[in-house]
């Protein structure tokens, strides 16, 4: 290896590393303050769960319903 390139691969390493490091700590804020694809996701998700739960409790309510019943039974009476 030719001593001109000497110094050159130790400001590549070193510029490699002090890189490196502001990547990870940039992701670790990332991940720790929620920011990203998968809080977005998770925030459409718990969205979405609530809807269908609202829907699922109107549809208890009508199945329930005490006239509901009552014309089932005539309907299963015919």
């Amino acid at each position: 290896m030719s001593e001109e390139l000497v110094p050159v691969l130790i400001v590549a390493i070193v510029f490699s590393f002090v890189s490196f490091s502001v990547y990870i700590k940039y992701r670790t804020e990332q991940l720790r303050s929620g920011t990203g694809l998968l809080q977005d996701e998770n925030v459409a998700l718990k969205a979405k769960t609530l809807e269908l739960e609202g829907r699922i409790q109107v549809l208890e309510s009508i199945v329930t319903n005490k006239n509901f019943r009552l014309e089932e039974e005539i309907n299963s009476l015919s």
